[in-house]
């Protein structure tokens, strides 16, 4: 599945046109927008985004890294889920699937996180169904 190229938040020239994403890129690139929108600031997509941003300030426990893995846990979930219902929508339909075994998610690896005062980093290891692992840096701050 391709999706257009973000640098910066504006999108990506290319030759000719805009560049895309397939693959381990575009998984990296749909995993870090959604860790790093606010959760329900997209008001066609109100369960979009993470509350990641929330976590700022508050004090390091390690109930703090637990609140943090479990969002991004929630995240990835939505995120598989949203592919695995894209993929049966195209089986019912007899369409050919949109994604391709480097597009899909098939499991989360690990969840390190570094939380220092006013800056919290995330880091993501999935697998996807084609085999390779790719690693999701996402760092929000004030």
């Amino acid at each position: 599945m391709k999706t257009l190229a973000l640098v910066g938040g504006d999108l990506a020239l290319a030759e000719g046109g805009y560049r895309l994403l397939t693959g381990a890129p575009r998984i990296r690139q749909d995993l870090a927008l959604a860790l790093a929108e606010p959760y329900g600031h997209d008001s066609y997509h109100p369960e979009y985004g993470s509350v990641l941003s929330s976590y700022i300030g508050e004090p390091l426990t390690a109930e703090l890294e637990l609140l943090v893995r479990s969002e991004v846990v929630r995240v990835m979930q939505q995120y598989v889920g949203a592919q695995q219902a894209s993929i049966a929508a195209d089986a019912l339909s007899g369409s050919r699937s949109r994604y391709s075994h480097q597009d899909v998610v098939k499991q989360i690896q690990s969840i390190t996180t570094d939380i220092a005062y006013d800056v919290l980093k995330v880091t993501v290891a999935v697998r996807t169904e084609s085999g390779a692992t790719i690693k999701i840096l996402r760092t929000v701050d004030l």
